[in-house]
């Protein structure tokens, strides 16, 4: 090899170095790929390589991970439902997608919205999707009046919150509450019984680390009650049941980010068992929501390319997060008639059926693998169950009349009867011996 070759060899290598240290966006390709499911993964390597030995393919390159990025399904939540919350303007609020965004800059959005407002409230709605509102005081009682506001309330439920405990769950803190997080060391809370307690820091990153902000680094263990939150008008029994309740919401979020964090570490038993916890504490957490579309986006993705047994893991996940999800139990199901097990299939669907009777997609479901499985008196006693709401329904009739004449002649092969014994053929051969 001539010395040429090697300045070559070593101006490729040395290329390829610079691009990896100097571009956060190919630092964060595989967490764009893992987040978003997506599908293009050989593209996006090849364009890569590609790049390394032809300069001209890096816009090619560029343009992938930023097609990447815009996959990305944005909250349910609208973050202005905070300012009307708060009874403050939208225009005071600001929105942080935190996907690919280190520590530092992090830090630098809240310093930044601080110093234009004297201080901030920050709001997780999302695992990377916060909120900042400037620093204020709420009268709960004027809380509960938006609440009960129709057109108000339409904009809260379209972001699936349904009550202020539902919206005080996304409330993460205050900038007092916040700073100890950008420690570069576990920060501590105060003494209780000569026990000090970790407050934050679940898993500390170093200091400017180019990673994803982690939203267990902003969750207290000892969960206080807001001190800007008053009763105002509001019936001090229910204000009283309402401090009770944001303790119990906290609670749960808390238990769903330790959820995230045991499922970074890739402990998927320990994590699916805090989720679950959260679950039963506050089902309707916009966090645990987040993560249920998640869980069905990567099913149907799975589902997309053939990939049946990767749909019903998640769809087993989303099942022991909310074990009363009838969505998810039918899918789940779905995914078992597929794979080849309709006798599983069937009692999946008849939970299903059990959760949701005025369904009949499910009872139709558990009909065709009834009768897949070999169980036609169950497939029967469905369609009578049907029949009774729909007598007139000509199909389920039909129906009704082949699984029974098939469950006839399958009992006679069964029992050793003459093969030909219910033929037309039959019929033939007698009236030629006559």
């Amino acid at each position: 090899m001539r010395k040429r070759h090697y300045v070559i060899l070593g101006l490729i290598l040395a290329y390829a170095v610079a691009g990896v240290v100097a571009t956060p966006r190919i630092r964060h390709s595989w967490w764009y790929l893992q987040e978003n499911a997506n599908r293009r993964f050989a593209s996006f390597c090849g364009l890569s390589a590609a790049s390394v030995a032809f300069p001209w393919c890096i816009r090619y390159g560029v343009d992938a991970c930023r097609n990447m990025r815009s996959r990305g399904r944005p909250s349910k939540v609208d973050h202005r439902i905070f300012a009307l919350a708060l009874g403050i303007d939208p225009s005071e609020t600001m929105m942080i997608d935190a996907r690919a965004m280190n520590v530092a800059r992090f830090k630098a959005h809240l310093e930044g919205f601080k110093s234009r407002h004297g201080g901030y409230l920050l709001w997780c709605f999302g695992r990377f999707a916060y909120c900042l509102t400037p620093p204020t005081k709420v009268e709960y009682g004027k809380v509960m009046e938006r609440f009960a506001d129709e057109k108000a309330f339409e904009r809260f439920a379209a972001s699936r919150i349904y009550s202020p405990a539902a919206l005080f769950a996304c409330y993460v803190g205050d900038d007092a509450a916040i700073a100890p997080a950008f420690s570069e060391y576990p920060a501590y809370g105060a003494m209780r019984g000569g026990i000090t307690s970790l407050r934050m820091f679940f898993r500390p990153t170093p200091t400017g680390a180019l990673s994803p902000v982690n939203v267990t680094r902003f969750t207290p263990f000892d969960v206080t009650f807001p001190a800007w939150v008053s009763c105002g008008d509001a019936d001090a029994a229910v204000f009283m049941d309402f401090e009770e309740r944001y303790g119990v919401v906290q609670e749960a979020r808390r238990e769903a980010l330790i959820g995230f964090d045991y499922a970074d570490g890739g402990v998927a038993t320990n994590a699916i068992s805090c989720w679950a916890k959260a679950a039963r504490a506050n089902p309707s957490d916009p966090l645990l929501v987040e993560l249920v579309d998640a869980l069905d986006f990567e099913a149907r993705s799975y589902l997309a390319i053939g990939n049946v047994n990767g749909a019903l893991r998640c769809y087993e996940h989303r099942i022991e997060i909310f074990p009363r999800d009838v969505a998810a139990i039918h899918n789940f199901g779905v995914c078992l008639k597929k794979a080849g097990h309709p006798e599983l299939a069937a009692g999946v669907f008849a939970r299903a059926v059990e959760l949701d009777p005025l369904q009949d997609e499910h009872r139709l479901e558990l009909i065709d693998c009834a009768e897949a499985g070999g169980h036609p008196d169950i497939a029967v006693r469905q369609i009578d169950v049907m029949l009774k709401r729909n007598p007139d329904d000509l199909e389920l009739k039909k129906r009704r009349a082949r699984i029974l004449v098939q469950s006839y002649f399958d009992g006679k092969r069964k029992t050793g009867g003459e093969k030909d014994d219910n033929t037309p053929s039959r019929y033939l051969e007698g009236r030629r011996k006559l």
